[in-house]
């Protein structure tokens, strides 16, 4: 190793290893130690002090946007170009409905529709899915900047349409169903008001407890439970937006 500027070796009084490399004097090793854990204190109190703060449950489905025709707010959202097809040997209840997206997303969504044809469920429930598919409506998947939303729909358009959060292409395809019959009330009530969103996500953990009775359920189903088991769930929706 060369010498310093003065013809001095700076490193000629430093602690060597066995094999001659330089060793971090015993002040810095002490150093670094204390400091390691005092970081991770540091980082894990800023992550407790300004981490992401727990969604209400009755935030977690938020009225109609302000302008749109959508059921829930669910920011931007992108869907796929294909043409809906009908699901051929589709039960009575649902007769006339479509389903559009690739081959592994439309056999998802028959899966998850046949759960409500498999399903006891009350008369005006039934009736709205009747009229929703002999409407031809549409049920697709769609990205959502709100990613925490399962579903949104558009029942005003022809067809009407139900989007589906893409992310449930990927979990028990029954997650589906509850996620339909929810957006279906609102062809009956308005989604803007707590009653309306109320009666939603009833219909919502109705079909959840009689379809998924024995497998894991989604969290739109454990949120639509939490939220009826509030003490005033009107009152916690109409703090959260709705009317």
């Amino acid at each position: 190793m060369s010498a310093g500027p003065s013809g001095r070796d700076p490193w000629r009084r430093t602690r060597v290893g066995e094999l001659g490399d330089q060793l971090l004097p015993r002040w810095f090793v002490v150093l670094a130690l204390v400091s390691v854990p005092l970081a991770v204190a540091a980082a894990v109190g800023a992550f407790a002090v300004f981490g992401p703060r727990e969604v209400p449950v009755a935030e977690r489905r938020p009225p109609p946007p302000a302008s749109g025709d959508l059921t829930s707010d669910v920011g931007r959202f992108a869907i796929g170009a294909s043409e809906p097809q009908p699901y051929a040997d589709a039960c009575p209840r649902l007769r006339g409905v479509q389903v559009a997206g690739t081959d592994a997303d439309r056999q998802a969504l028959r899966l998850g529709l046949a759960g409500l044809c498999n399903t006891t469920l009350p008369d005006e429930v039934d009736d709205r899915l009747r009229r929703f598919a002999a409407g031809g409506g549409v049920v697709r998947f769609a990205q959502f900047e709100a990613t925490g939303v399962d579903s949104t729909a558009r029942l005003g358009a022809d067809p009407p349409v139900i989007l589906v959060n893409a992310r449930l292409q990927r979990t028990d395809p029954l997650w589906i169903a509850p996620a339909v019959a929810h957006d279906v009330t609102f062809l009956d009530a308005d989604p803007a008001t707590a009653a309306g969103a109320l009666a939603a996500r009833r219909v919502e953990d109705l079909v959840c407890d009689r379809l998924l009775e024995g497998r894991r359920a989604s969290r739109g189903c454990n949120d639509a439970e939490a939220l009826l088991a509030l003490p005033d769930p009107l009152a916690a929706l109409r703090d959260a937006g709705f009317q």
